[in-house]
């Protein structure tokens, strides 16, 4: 199986013409209406990507069982502190991007319910006629602290019902000598060539105890159609999904 292993400024979804590909950016609800900062995003919200359906939720006390909601969070309000996403270095105010990746995060994305605290295992839950072999995301603001007992990390697993399929580990989110990599911005990652993801856990895994945060945006998953009934031959013809840059291209397009 392939991976594809991405860094913050981009990543490249190897796309072919027998597939779905669609955005989830939160900036619509489940049933198509504007979010209010804030409100809940209820577990059993069915968010489409073409043809998959995909809802998520929060693992608290690490049972196993989704029993937290997400939370619609809005770009660039008042300075809300305990009800924000992320606190980076630009502005004065919460919720506020590095220069340049305004048009990427959009005006929301998900966070947990309770912000700031511990939130143990975020789940991406799918449910689709064909297999989805491939899936990207992002997680804005891996930034930490100043010292070793204050860094940000995220591992994010892909799963076939209880089989793992893979995993992958963000860059550690370390203030160390002026280096804010990615304060402000997204650490985008990436799965493919996978037989068929079920689900996504992503959960923390930094040496921070408190103000951690789960800033989730971007989310696309990708479904095998290749042996559906109604889709023609597949083309060896391949189109490349660049990742920061498609999806920003993407949103500009989408507006009217």
């Amino acid at each position: 199986m392939s991976i594809l292993r991405t860094v913050c400024c981009g990543y490249a979804l190897l796309i072919s013409l027998n597939v779905n590909a669609g955005i989830i950016d939160f900036e619509t609800t489940a049933l198509g209406g504007i979010p209010t900062d804030n409100s809940i995003i209820k577990l059993n919200d069915a968010f489409m990507a073409d043809g998959v359906s995909v809802s998520f939720g929060f693992d608290v006390d690490g049972d196993g069982v989704v029993d937290s909601n997400g939370v619609f969070e809005k770009v660039g309000g008042r300075r809300e502190g305990g009800n924000s996403g992320f606190l980076s270095s630009f502005g004065s105010r919460y919720d506020i991007t590095a220069p340049g990746f305004e048009s990427l995060l959009g005006n929301f994305f998900l966070r947990q319910e309770n912000a700031y605290s511990p939130f143990g295992t975020f789940h991406v839950i799918y449910d689709a006629m064909n297999p989805v072999t491939a899936a990207s995301g992002e997680i804005w603001d891996i930034d930490g602290g100043n010292k070793l007992s204050k860094t940000e990390r995220f591992l994010v697993k892909a799963f076939d019902g209880d089989d793992l399929l893979d995993f992958i580990t963000s860059p550690l989110g370390l203030e160390s000598a002026g280096d804010r990599t990615l304060d402000g911005k997204p650490w985008a990652f990436g799965f493919s060539g996978l037989s068929d993801i079920t689900r996504i856990e992503i959960s923390f895994t930094g040496t921070k105890t408190k103000g951690i945060g789960l800033a989730f945006n971007n989310f696309s998953p990708v479904e095998d159609i290749s042996n559906s009934v109604n889709v023609p031959e597949p083309s060896s013809i391949t189109i490349f999904a660049l990742g920061i840059i498609g999806l920003a291209s993407y949103r500009f397009k989408q507006q009217p």
